[in-house]
């Protein structure tokens, strides 16, 4: 697979937090704040993806950006839950919580594994 694809699909995996959590919030779910805690890891994903295309486009690949594009969804998976409990107290997987905690973390580990596969290619 071309680099050019792997961070494009890489954004569109970082962006689906942010749908994950507006698609939560209309639904009527989650309260519209709900939208910005999505918007953290979608924003900082497209970044870095972004940060890799542009790095392709001058030809001067960054070796440390793979550890960061491996690091990210690992970070996002480790603070989700406690995160959520910061912000929810008792209530944390109640009223549509859960199932937006269990696709955040698949979304995380997919994210992790398919930038662990392409730094081994």
């Amino acid at each position: 697979m071309s680099k050019n694809k792997f961070y494009i699909i890489y954004i569109g995996i970082g962006l689906l937090y942010l749908i994950v959590k507006l698609i939560f919030v209309s639904a009527g779910y989650l309260h519209f704040g709900a939208i910005y805690h999505g918007l953290v890891p979608a924003v900082l994903m497209t970044l870095a993806g972004l940060v890799g295309l542009y790095s392709l486009k001058r030809d001067k690949p960054i070796k440390e950006l793979s550890a960061v594009l491996i690091a990210m969804p690992v970070l996002l998976f480790i603070i989700t839950p406690p995160f959520m409990y910061y912000k929810q107290g008792d209530e944390w997987l109640t009223e549509g919580r859960l199932p937006v905690l269990i696709i955040y973390e698949v979304l995380a580990v997919v994210q992790f594994i398919y930038s662990l596969n392409e730094r081994k290619n």
